[in-house]
């Protein structure tokens, strides 16, 4: 364990929050860790018949147009269960039923305390999207192995998507 000794506040912006430590390790010696602090967020494989949605979008920090599973940030103090629900409508427009939480990744740990929620559902009812005043959206359908021979030809890299489809297959859904 490592014990804080010091912070430093360098950045609090809207959705990441930086700050630089000195701690004190095991031996009594110290040392400096810088942190993005993050409030999380949610990802869901959501399925309508016989593929799932997906959702392409420009990402500004890649610089490129990114295929992933419909994900969001969890608002300070939201619950990742709700936040499910409010962000598969955002981005897909459909409601979400039978919601299976499947598990929880920490995509960044050297430095980020991000923690990503992982989510299975079947569409329910179509409510309309509602995406954010600055996303630009485009979604798509497709079928399991498609996506899987796309994550093996390097057409999807996001880390999100392919630990969700991880855990697709150890849960048996379309295995």
């Amino acid at each position: 364990m490592e014990k804080q000794l010091k912070r430093e506040e360098i950045y609090n912006g809207k959705v990441i929050h930086v700050v630089k430590d000195e701690v004190e390790l095991d031996d009594g010696s110290t040392s400096m860790r810088e942190a993005v602090l993050h409030n999380g967020g949610v990802c869901i494989a959501l399925k309508k018949d016989d593929a799932y949605f997906l959702v392409s979008q420009y990402r500004y920090v890649p610089g490129k147009e990114m295929l992933e599973f419909p994900a969001g940030k969890i608002e300070k103090g939201e619950d990742p269960d709700e936040a499910i629900l409010r962000e598969v409508v955002e981005e897909t427009g459909y409601e979400a039923k039978d919601i299976r939480k499947l598990g929880c990744i920490i995509p960044t740990c050297g430095y980020c305390s991000e923690r990503i929620h992982l989510y299975y559902a079947k569409a329910g009812a179509f409510v309309g999207q509602h995406f954010d005043p600055d996303e630009r959206i485009e979604l798509k359908r497709y079928t399991y192995s498609e996506l899987k021979q796309m994550i093996l030809e390097g057409k999807i890299d996001d880390a999100k998507t392919i630990a969700l489809m991880y855990y697709l297959e150890a849960n048996e859904i379309d295995a």
